[in-house]
């Protein structure tokens, strides 16, 4: 019985040779895909040495289907940033900056393939990412997108709370840290209570990412701690001011004009009904401007 099993495997083995089942890797980089690198994937066989009776498939998951990435079909336009390069019998497809729309699944099959045999397994690429850190006070779109932090000028004796964010391709970890200390705050949200001159200093968010050490960013901010509350009309909110009113100034102005040269366009010539001078004064029996008549002695009109 084991030596009939063991004959088995050995025949299927032997059968995937024959039939030469292609197989798909990733050529470069070594170690994990990062967000713009790039990325050169290779189809190759046991048996066949000329790869010209293969291509290279990549499964979207908006459409459900497979995608060749060498047709020149409509479909192809999705795919814009990729190369599929035929050299020396070899079949090779280049991304030249990766990004995380390009993550997935690809295959290499044999033209025409009728059976599992002609089709590689999937090599899904996972292309991980981390993005730019923001800081910012409260959750309100105003300090999300505009007012980063750089400098926060805070009451004695209030409370504090700053904000960490990136945008990762798995969730990042975050440490809050003081310049000059061994203090760490293991969160997103940096709190501080009742603040007083010794918590003024340089705060740092550092971020980093789960599975790539590699990837690793940190961001900073300066606190004050002041008698009063300053303006908050801060150097930020100033350049935020400037940046929404010199456009809005200036389409006000283009208002402006155009209503001023619309205004003094001369007004078309409206002409009036025609003169009829037979209804201004009427025409007795008798005056040159009468016709002929018999013994009518009232006005026409």
């Amino acid at each position: 019985m084991k030596t009939v099993s063991c004959f088995a495997v050995i025949w299927l083995a032997w059968l995937s040779l024959i039939q030469g089942k292609p197989t798909l890797l990733i050529q470069s980089p070594e170690g994990p895909v990062l967000e713009s690198q790039s990325v050169t994937l290779e189809c190759v066989s046991d048996v066949d040495s000329d790869m010209s009776f293969y291509s290279i498939q990549k499964y979207s998951r908006y459409m459900m289907m497979w995608i060749n990435l060498e047709k020149t079909t409509h479909l192809r336009c999705w795919y814009y940033d990729v190369n599929v390069t035929r050299a020396d019998g070899r079949l090779q497809l280049n991304i030249p900056s990766i990004q995380s729309w390009n993550s997935g699944s690809f295959r290499c099959v044999a033209n025409n393939a009728t059976n599992e045999e002609s089709i590689s397994e999937e090599l899904n690429i996972p292309v991980h990412y981390l993005r730019d850190i923001s800081i910012y006070r409260d959750s309100s779109f105003y300090s999300r997108y505009w007012d980063q932090l750089g400098v926060m000028n805070v009451t004695r004796g209030s409370d504090v709370e700053v904000e960490c964010s990136a945008s990762a391709s798995e969730t990042p970890s975050y440490t809050w840290s003081k310049q000059g200390l061994e203090w760490v705050q293991l969160s997103n949200k940096l709190k501080l209570q009742k603040v007083q001159d010794d918590d003024a200093g340089l705060y740092t968010c550092t971020v980093q990412h789960p599975t790539v050490p590699s990837l690793s960013k940190n961001r900073s901010f300066q606190l004050y701690v002041v008698n009063e509350k300053k303006s908050w009309l801060g150097p930020d909110q100033m350049n935020l001011i400037l940046m929404t009113a010199v456009p809005a100034g200036v389409l006000l102005l283009i208002i402006l004009i155009l209503a001023v040269y619309l205004s003094k366009r001369k007004a078309p010539i409206v002409k009036g009904p025609i003169d009829d001078h037979s209804q201004k004064k009427p025409i007795y029996t008798g005056s040159q401007e009468s016709l002929p008549s018999a013994g009518d002695t009232q006005p026409l009109v």
